[in-house]
């Protein structure tokens, strides 16, 4: 009976121990952050709001988003994560709860009016969208988010090249790209490196010259013409935009050096086959040039040489 008491004293004075431990203390602030950013998550949502988090599963699902924020961030992304529950509404909610550490630096690397359209790109696809996010960070979301349904894509197939090329394109130019990009995905690095800022630097003309010859990139003689395409030498025909009140305005046609010399011809150059065999007709010439001066030069050197033979023989006769 008195060890039996002795034993009592020993596990009450045990667990008050740790009670007051530093681990136990940090549970309990966690609890309490969690349940105050619960509560004040449903406290501001709107009927509607309230509806989709009860659909989610409750006050229990988003605790269980708030516990896991918690693990990856702490405290502060606990709180990270309540502000983008009241700013972007449930579905902030549901995308972070994916991979919360990973979506809220996401989040908060792109401009805010965004935010929406890449919460909307992650719930198009969650499962691709999160392990792009995960390896691509912030980029493969702003780039899904600028060019919906298509972004993705691009960074799918070319990475950390599709998030580059996404931030400089427009959708229209995207959505051309992203058809083109497993073509350019397959390229060897250099070539590929030398297509992609091509693209870059002149989106317009090098896409619409893939669009007209759609299996350039898969040789390698197109995929030389590709990389020497230069704005002043093949030049558009001019670009159609929405002006800011919703009407079209159209840019006039921009000639290139080609078209400039050879008017006639310039839509027979700038094709890839003709514009290969041109360079090989020429260099068959410039070898036809180059041979036929040898030629020229050595009958010049044997005639030369004859003519000085026959001036020594003549002055080797003696006279009479």
């Amino acid at each position: 009976m008195k060890y039996s008491w002795i034993a009592a004293v020993a596990i009450a004075a045990l667990l008050g121990l740790l009670a007051r431990s530093p681990a136990h203390g940090q549970a309990q602030v966690v609890r309490e952050v969690v349940e105050e950013a619960t509560e004040q998550l449903f406290k501001q949502a709107g009927k509607q709001s309230l509806e989709e988090l009860g659909e989610m599963g409750g006050r229990a699902a988003v605790r269980e988003i708030l516990e896991q924020s918690s693990k990856e961030g702490g405290e502060q992304l606990v709180r990270k994560v309540t502000q983008y529950g009241i700013e972007d509404g449930p579905a902030a909610l549901r995308v972070i709860g994916r991979s919360p550490a990973k979506m809220v630096e996401a989040l908060d690397g792109m401009p805010a009016e965004l935010h929406t359209a890449g919460l909307r790109a992650v719930e198009r696809d969650p499962q691709v969208m999160t392990a792009l996010i995960n390896q691509y960070g912030e980029g493969a979301m702003e780039v899904a988010a600028r060019h919906p349904g298509v972004g993705e894509k691009l960074v799918q197939t070319l990475g950390n090249d599709g998030v580059k090329l996404g931030e400089k394109l427009t959708t229209d130019q995207s959505i051309v790209a992203a058809r083109y990009a497993e073509d350019i995905a397959r390229l060897p690095p250099a070539e590929r490196t030398g297509v992609l800022g091509q693209i870059a630097r002149s989106p317009a003309r090098v896409l619409e010259y893939l669009e007209t010859h759609p299996k350039t990139l898969r040789t390698a003689a197109g995929v030389a013409v590709v990389m020497a395409i230069k704005d002043d030498i093949i030049g558009d025909r001019g670009t159609t935009l929405i002006g800011p009140d919703g009407k079209p305005i159209t840019t006039p046609p921009h000639p290139g050096l080609i078209e400039r010399l050879f008017p006639s011809a310039a839509r027979f150059a700038s094709t890839p086959v003709t514009a290969i065999a041109l360079a090989f007709a020429l260099g068959i010439l410039g070898w036809f040039a180059v041979h036929l001066w040898g030629k020229w030069r050595i009958q010049r050197i044997r005639q030369a040489s004859a003519s000085t033979n026959l001036s020594i023989s003549s002055s080797s006769i003696p006279r009479r």
